[in-house]
């Protein structure tokens, strides 16, 4: 791996972390756990800002492979797919910003120490 200045880690180990902590979110938030994952208002305010910049990324790490994909000339349609994955989660994530007001309504009147 060429020196950046910087740690580097390679994206399949990068993505694999992604996917193992999605998998222990979608796990925590199951109906049978969701209470001790989450529990009061504050921590999910905390899920969700971290999830909308968590998708945030994504549409960034996406629109940066279809680019890399593109460029090599790999593959005009995996280039289209991985672009358009990349927009959706943009999209994703701008929808569930929308609901952070709401989040701080909650806050505001409950407190984030409040249990859900």
């Amino acid at each position: 791996m060429p020196e950046l200045g910087i740690s580097v880690l390679p994206g399949s180990v990068v993505a694999s972390h992604f996917q193992a902590s999605a998998a222990g979110l979608a796990e925590g938030v199951a109906a049978d756990r969701v209470d001790a994952c989450v529990g009061t208002a504050g921590e999910l305010a905390a899920i969700v800002d971290s999830v909308v910049a968590g998708q945030r990324e994504v549409a960034s790490a996406l629109g940066r492979l279809a680019d890399y994909v593109r460029d090599r000339r790999v593959d005009v349609a995996l280039s289209e797919v991985l672009r358009a994955a990349g927009e959706a989660s943009g999209f994703s994530a701008d929808a569930l910003a929308e609901g952070l007001p709401l989040l701080q309504v909650v806050l505001d009147v409950t407190g984030g120490d409040t249990r859900l």
